[in-house]
Order: C-alpha cells, then structure tokens, then sequence
C-alpha cells in the first residue's frame, strides 16, 4: 500500500542501530502504514527480518521481546 521496496527494508534492518522487529521497519520506512495495516506486507517483511538477522520467523516480534507474532509447537 506504501510503496516500500525490499531495498528499503533490508537497508533499514541493516543500517547502524538498524530495526530488529516489525515496528522498528514500520518506523523507519512505512511499511504496514498503508490502508490495510500490515495485512499484507507483514509476512513478506517478516521473512526479510528473519533472512538478514539470520532468525527464524518465530523469533521475530512485532515490537519487543516477548511480542512475537509466529509461534511453533513443540
């Protein structure tokens, strides 16, 4: 909906105190700021956390330790 790249991800993941959860991306590049709040762009934005952290996606958060959004069953 915003208009954001991957490149524009990526760059901010990988920045100096780069992002590290979904809210630090939708800070810094609007990502899941658009009309339909993420419903779209979530998961295609968690696997690009996940793949340049090298973390596995039920280790992303959405804003803070704790906040994770994916969880597996053991």
């Amino acid at each position: 909906c915003e208009g954001v790249s991957e490149g524009e991800i990526v760059d901010a993941i990988t920045r100096t105190l780069g992002a590290v959860s979904l809210d630090g991306i939708k800070r810094r590049v609007r990502a899941g700021m658009g009309r339909c709040q993420a419903g779209f762009c979530a998961p295609k934005t968690m696997e690009i956390l996940a793949r340049e952290t090298d973390r596995k996606l039920e280790d992303i958060c959405k804003n803070r330790p704790g906040s994770n959004i994916v969880t597996g069953h053991k």
